[in-house]
């Protein structure tokens, strides 16, 4: 927005006003320097009658109008004292011009400030609107495994249904407004944002305690992935599958990362215990496209969170 003290409105009245003031100030000094003349005058006239007839005719004119006439020695004296005087109704004129001025700028700036308040509510409820628009959230779990000896395909398939089988469980009963699938990944999607933290609560401590079960009953330890979007419109489990992967293709493996579009409806709602740290913007090139992802990390070691 434009700087209120340098608007053209603004730097207008300044000028004008600065030429009065520059007058005010050339007036102020040719009266006082005219006062100071008439006195010495008066005192060369009073000392010698030639010095008076030579410069009378300089000093008459002005004399015999602020004196009506009166041409007397002691009317020279009376002009310097009638000119010293006129500068002090010159200084409270300069004085009511400069209050003036700043009444002026006051006003205009009042309704100019005024104006960009207005301006910034409307910004303002702009902003607002983009996040109550976002209406749906979603959760993206993938696993992966790690174990002294190699777990074949099918056995991580079975360990994922069964821990996807148990996480949905979880969900089903804390959000039942909630839908959940799960294959590869499971996918959790909401609308209850302000029932975020607890779901997500229970979705780490629902994995922290099959954590401990396989360890202790395979031996193996789980490495598990969580992405966090949110969406204004629908949004097909494809595609959510496919972001969660393509977030993972940047070394993302075993964190719980949170998009800068949840985390603004997140902070929006004044929730803070998930609202990660930002860690910028990254770039995915996949079947000639390009696509970049703005993101922020929840938890760096999410195996170590668990533990």
């Amino acid at each position: 927005m434009e700087n209120m003290g340098n608007d053209s409105y603004t730097l207008g009245v300044k000028s004008n006003f600065s030429l009065i003031k520059n007058f005010t100030i050339f007036s102020v000094i040719a009266l006082a320097l005219m006062s100071a003349g008439y006195f010495t005058f008066w005192i060369g006239a009073i000392s010698d009658e030639l010095f008076f007839e030579y410069g009378k005719k300089i000093f008459e004119p002005l004399a015999s109008f602020l004196n009506t006439g009166n041409v007397s020695i002691d009317a020279y004296l009376n002009t310097s004292l009638i000119l010293l005087g006129i500068i002090f109704p010159v200084l409270i004129a300069q004085y009511l011009f400069d209050k003036f001025e700043e009444t002026l700028i006051n006003i205009h700036n009042s309704k100019k400030q005024k104006e960009q308040q207005k301006e910034l509510l409307e910004e303002h409820k702009n902003y607002m609107s983009r996040f109550d628009s976002i209406k749906t959230y979603s959760i993206c779990l993938s696993l992966d495994y790690e174990s002294e000896k190699q777990i074949s395909i099918q056995s991580k398939k079975a360990l994922n249904q069964a821990i996807y089988s148990k996480i949905a469980s979880i969900l089903k009963s804390i959000e039942p407004n909630g839908k959940v699938t799960y294959d590869d990944v499971l996918i959790f999607r909401a609308q209850n944002f302000s029932n975020y933290d607890f779901v997500y609560d229970s979705i780490l401590n629902g994995l922290s305690k099959i954590k401990n079960v396989i360890s202790q009953k395979y031996n193996c330890k789980i490495i598990p992935s969580i992405t966090t979007d949110a969406y204004s419109g629908t949004i097909a489990e494809t595609s959510i599958r496919k972001q969660h992967f393509e977030i993972q293709s940047f070394n993302f493996k075993n964190r719980a990362l949170s998009t800068a579009s949840f985390a603004n409806k997140y902070k929006h709602l004044q929730q803070e215990k998930y609202i990660g740290v930002p860690i910028g913007e990254f770039v995915y090139f996949g079947n000639e496209k390009m696509g970049t992802y703005e993101l922020n990390v929840i938890h760096k070691n999410l195996s170590k969170a668990l533990a």
